[in-house]
């Protein structure tokens, strides 16, 4: 009995003991890696409160972006790439993509993910308003990114300047590890 006891803690040891030598390492520099990323947020719909997220977290191109619930997740922070004053490339930190409209860019048009590169279709110009919110238009257009719904999973699309606050976006600095 006591044979087989320490036989079983010798394999729990080398369970756990084994992985941590290795692995550890890596998690922490990992971590402190994404705890240092400059320029993260949520971009937070003012209407709703919801985030703007790449659907289910998936990594396939074409895959919705939607609004969710607010979370210190990587699929819902976006690292701002500055292109020129107030006009920024959205990379998603989990998925390492953009995002842009699924087609040209017409009134109603759906945002997907995409690699993130040298489309103009990705180029995101912040226009401030009140209480450091923003609009957010797609460049060179008078599009404009809406929540249309305050549901997990809603659909993000484009649409011309409402003046509502559907349209009005603020930026919560986060720094997520998981």
């Amino acid at each position: 009995m006591k044979t087989m006891l320490l036989i079983v803690c010798v394999v729990m040891a080398v369970i756990i003991i084994v992985p941590t030598i290795m692995f550890g390492p890596r998690v922490y520099k990992d971590i402190n890696k994404k705890r240092n990323y400059a320029n993260t947020y949520a971009i937070q719909n003012v209407a709703v409160g919801k985030d703007i997220r790449v659907y289910n977290a998936q990594n396939e191109d074409g895959t919705p972006i939607v609004l969710y619930d607010h979370h210190n997740w990587e699929c819902i922070t976006w690292q701002l790439i500055g292109i020129e004053n107030n006009v920024f490339l959205l990379k998603n930190l989990y998925t390492q993509k953009g995002f842009q409209p699924v087609s040209e860019p017409i009134v109603g048009a759906n945002l997907h993910q995409q690699i993130l590169g040298g489309n103009p279709y990705q180029h995101w110009e912040f226009i401030s308003c009140e209480d450091s919110t923003f609009h957010i238009r797609l460049r060179g257009t008078k599009l404009y990114i809406t929540a249309t719904s305050g549901e997990n999973n809603s659909d993000i699309v484009l649409m011309p300047m409402q003046n509502k606050e559907n349209q009005m976006w603020k930026l919560i600095r986060q720094n997520p590890i998981i």
